[in-house]
């Protein structure tokens, strides 16, 4: 049985949470998928990470800080903009050739602490990170190399940080071709998914333009992963079971409500763990 950990921000510290309970039913997990904040935390379960200490160090430290992105939409989008036109003048850091910009040393950094610096062939189960080529617009699934530089390139979320130079390829934030990615768990051998859902909600205030232009990409990935569920429904004759925490509330940088996501994943897993258990008897 196979774990597909989709993308969305502080909401996928729900993950977590369903992996602690999955830990505590004793449910054995065969291979491990993960976009985005979900390969964050695939990746550290992947390494054998004890998920309580994962649990106390998120609550400890201030990722805002750390990251140095804010909890608001608005002044994200902001701080793009003037970004962009700094780069239009200046060019971009990211397309120089041996540069490593700043963002992405600290994305780097994070997620070399969270998983040893190790790197796949460390991992004691089956693990692939979903990335993007943003010039093609090609999935690719990371399977090789240090873990930290494949999460950098899976979490890279356009605009907030650059885009991760990879093997020719300049790689971006998986969940914009893969969010939830069932697709990379099948191929690593899993016959049956249990799927974590953790995407933005359509329920957002739509009062201004830039409400409309940010509910529009979220209509697009919303039918984006309905298709692509409903295809894995079919390919694995009904192996499915899809997990969807309450983290609506939650914004994609609210990292400081990280406790709060994760107390959702557990609740969410221990509403399944039957249906989980008998999942797992089927896969």
């Amino acid at each position: 049985m196979g774990i597909a950990l989709g993308g969305g921000g502080a909401r996928g510290f729900a993950h977590l949470g369903v992996l602690i309970a999955r830990e505590e039913a004793n449910v054995k997990i065969d291979a491990i998928a993960g976009t985005s904040m979900g390969a964050v935390i695939g990746a550290a379960r992947a390494i054998g990470a004890d998920l309580e200490k994962l649990r106390t160090l998120l609550d400890l430290i201030d990722l805002n800080q750390l990251l140095q992105v804010t909890d608001s939409t608005l002044r994200e989008l902001q701080r793009i903009l003037g970004r962009s036109m700094m780069e239009y003048v200046r060019g971009s850091v990211w397309q120089e050739e041996g540069a490593t910009p700043h963002d992405l040393a600290r994305l780097n950094e994070l997620f070399s602490l969270l998983t040893a610096n190790k790197t796949f062939a460390d991992a004691a189960i089956p693990f692939a990170a979903v990335s993007a080529d943003v010039r093609t617009g090609e999935r690719v699934v990371l399977r090789t190399g240090k873990l930290s530089q494949a999460l950098t390139a899976s979490a890279a979320v356009p605009g907030v940080f650059s885009p991760v130079l990879s093997n020719g390829r300049y790689l971006v934030d998986g969940g914009i071709v893969e969010k939830i990615p069932i697709e990379a768990v099948i191929e690593l051998g899993a016959d049956a998914v249990i799927a974590v859902d953790t995407g933005a909600p359509l329920d957002r205030e739509v009062a201004t333009c830039l409400d409309a232009l940010l509910q529009a990409q979220r209509v697009t990935s919303h039918h984006l992963s309905r298709l692509q569920l409903e295809r894995a429904a079919e390919r694995l004759d009904g192996r499915l079971l899809v997990i969807r925490p309450e983290v609506s509330s939650i914004k994609m940088f609210d990292f400081g409500r990280s406790e709060e996501a994760i107390r959702a994943g557990l609740a969410a897993a221990a509403a399944n763990i039957e249906r989980i258990r008998s999942l797992a008897k089927r896969g």
